[in-house]
């Protein structure tokens, strides 16, 4: 029988290569807002990042060193994530981050999903409907200039 407990579902990779692909996944998510990426690892991503981001909001010493201590030598990844915190994510209790599902991948047909931050799809979100709103403004101005 197989004991114990499946850490991560990234089968056939060693704990240290996880390690290394979660860490680069999160300081891409952290600069570029979404990645596109496999089911499996934006499971893991997702809750390593809310982990990250909930300890970083925390007020103390010991959360900011954890935080640095998971992107090691790379301080323009730590500065980059406490500015997305305070700016992007401050008022938010928790669910930072969505996957999205996307097309297959071309050369294997695997499974892909977007996983981003949910400050960015707000945005999109606002734009979209400021748009639309300004389109309807500017068809008005212009049924009311034919008008005169």
């Amino acid at each position: 029988m197989h004991k114990g407990v499946k850490r991560n579902k990234m089968e056939g990779k060693t704990s240290a290569h996880v390690r290394s692909v979660i860490k680069s996944q999160v300081v891409e998510l952290i600069r570029n807002q979404k990645i596109k990426t496999t089911p499996a690892k934006a499971k893991i991503l997702k809750s390593v990042f809310d982990k990250l981001v909930t300890s970083g909001k925390k007020e103390g010493e010991s959360s900011k060193k954890g935080v640095e201590e998971f992107f090691g030598n790379n301080q323009r990844a730590v500065e980059r994530f406490f500015a997305v915190v305070k700016t992007q994510l401050q008022g938010r209790e928790s669910g930072y981050t969505r996957i999205f599902k996307t097309l297959p991948r071309k050369g294997d047909g695997a499974a892909q999903v977007y996983i981003m931050l949910t400050s960015t799809i707000e945005k999109t979100k606002k734009s979209e409907v400021d748009k639309l709103l300004e389109q309807k403004e500017n068809s008005k101005k212009k049924s009311k200039k034919k008008d005169k």
